[in-house]
């Protein structure tokens, strides 16, 4: 038998070990009625052998702790379902896919940035600011095909080829540059040269299903002028 003091009003009760194993060491005072751990306030003395007592002899304490067992504190080591806090409220998860969208969509914005201004010219400045990079003309080398190309000699001296290019496009798309190949009987290649964009025209850019048309005008060495008899014209972006 030992005695322990409520901690709350300090009143001295006698335990058994059989009591306090049914109680799972847990007490409730008969005074106060505060639950507490009975071995953390046991007095330093002697046991002192006392008949066991049955049930129905049981102090009222007992019979209170056995009768309310959920008044009895759950230990620290027993698990405890989350809280309203710690889980994702449907807010949270709405903004959270909110800010993906954003990002994605801006991602697309700077990627696609030189179609959509070319597709809408009043974009140009704000396109321009989000990505702090220029925003050119779409390079688009399938829209551009040339629709007519002549090689001729002219008759004081040197050669002109002369082109038509048209943009099929919906938008305008950036002026592309001309490679231009120069073959002999057997389609071998003797010369080749390319042509800038800004040789081909002064503008930058192909108008939406517009053409343009172009006249370029080279020497060539004799040597190798002789020996012309075809020629070979390539549009494409550096």
């Amino acid at each position: 038998m030992r005695i322990t003091h409520c901690p709350q009003c300090e009143t001295a009760f006698k335990v058994s070990p059989q009591q306090l194993e049914l109680a799972k060491g847990w007490v409730r005072c008969g005074r106060c009625s505060h639950v507490f751990e009975a071995a953390l306030h046991f007095e330093a003395q002697p046991d002192i052998p006392v008949a066991p007592l049955s049930n129905t002899e049981a102090p009222a304490l007992f019979r209170s702790a056995m009768a309310t067992p959920t008044a009895v504190s759950v230990p620290a080591s027993s698990h405890v379902s989350p809280s309203k806090a710690d889980t994702p409220s449907p807010l949270r998860w709405m903004v959270g896919a909110g800010c993906l969208l954003l990002v994605w969509v801006l991602q697309f914005l700077v990627a696609q940035r030189n179609w959509l201004a070319a597709e809408e010219p009043a974009l140009r400045p704000l396109l321009s600011l989000m990505c702090a990079c220029e925003v050119t003309w779409p390079l688009e080398p399938e829209a551009v095909l040339i629709e007519s190309s002549s090689f001729t000699e002219n008759p004081e001296g040197g050669y002109t080829v002369q082109l038509r290019l048209k943009n099929t496009q919906h938008h305008p798309v950036a002026m592309p540059a001309l490679e231009l190949s120069l073959t002999d009987l057997q389609d071998q290649v003797l010369v080749r040269r390319v042509f800038t964009a800004q040789e081909l025209s002064a503008k930058d850019h192909v108008q939406a299903l517009r053409d343009v048309r172009s006249t370029l005008n080279f020497d060539l060495d004799e040597q190798v002028s002789k020996r012309i008899t075809g020629f070979r014209a390539l549009v494409f972006y550096p």
